[in-house]
């Protein structure tokens, strides 16, 4: 009856989110890993971001990631991803292609925090773009009904066309686990820059704001947030969807 009661509402609103984004299909809001892999899990997955703001050139920058991921050992998982972004005044065009690899250094609770991380390298789709390599350290704690998650990273641009870097990544996640449908919590998605510009603090981007975790059925997963730009770089608001569709083999 719970799951029941939960289900529709939440249903209902990733559907409006669904649409609202398929009117206006890039600044992107990343998903934040988890460093945990489930071995024999296959994944289809969709993070998608857009913002808003006063100014043309912040408002209505888009992301969108489509994911085919699959976990072939219990420390180890890997997936294909197709990175879309949406410019002001621009067409969506495929940005690039990524192969993405997650690995778990520990069991679950064996150490104090549990660790992972994720490398990534992006083949740019686009004549004269460089391609780019990303990798991430995660780490997740459980304090009782509380769960946290920091991703810390860097990506660096390659190939002929690169131009300076790394940029240098923060992401935060803590919610509630009130139940498996509906986990309020909160994100903050920071992006310091180019550690060669040396930019200050407003001329980076940085955003917080509430977010909702959950299933909507056993094998559909939900992530949602809106964010508030904090700082003059980034765009006023900002939102994530992400969907998940997981199963076994």
């Amino acid at each position: 009856m719970g799951r029941t009661l939960y289900q529709r509402p939440i249903a209902a609103a990733i559907l409006w989110l669904l649409m609202d984004f398929s009117v206006t299909p890039g600044f992107a809001l990343d998903r934040i890993d988890s460093p945990n892999v489930t071995q024999g899990e296959f994944d289809l997955e969709y993070n998608g971001s857009r913002t808003f703001d006063q100014t043309s050139d912040k408002n209505n920058i888009q992301g969108h990631e489509v994911t085919i991921g699959y976990t072939p050992t219990d420390r180890w998982g890997t997936e294909i991803d197709g990175l879309f972004d949406h410019e002001p005044d621009q067409n969506e065009k495929l940005q690039a292609m990524q192969w993405l690899n997650s690995f778990q250094f520990f069991e679950h609770n064996e150490m104090w925090v549990d660790s992972g991380m994720t490398v990534a390298y992006a083949t740019s789709t686009q004549s004269h773009q460089p391609s780019e390599v990303e990798v991430k350290l995660l780490l997740e704690k459980e304090w009782g009904e509380f769960n946290h998650i920091a991703n810390l990273g860097f990506s660096q641009e390659v190939g002929s066309n690169a131009t300076g870097g790394p940029d240098l990544l923060f992401l935060w996640s803590s919610r509630y686990k009130y139940s498996e449908q509906l986990q309020p919590g909160f994100e903050i998605q920071s992006d310091f820059g180019k550690t060669d510009e040396n930019l200050s603090f407003q001329q980076q981007k940085h955003y917080i704001g509430p977010a909702l975790y959950g299933d909507i059925t056993e094998h559909v997963g939900y992530e949602a947030a809106y964010l508030f730009g904090i700082t003059d770089a980034a765009s006023q608001s900002a939102v994530r969807l992400l969907l998940q569709y997981h199963t076994s083999f």
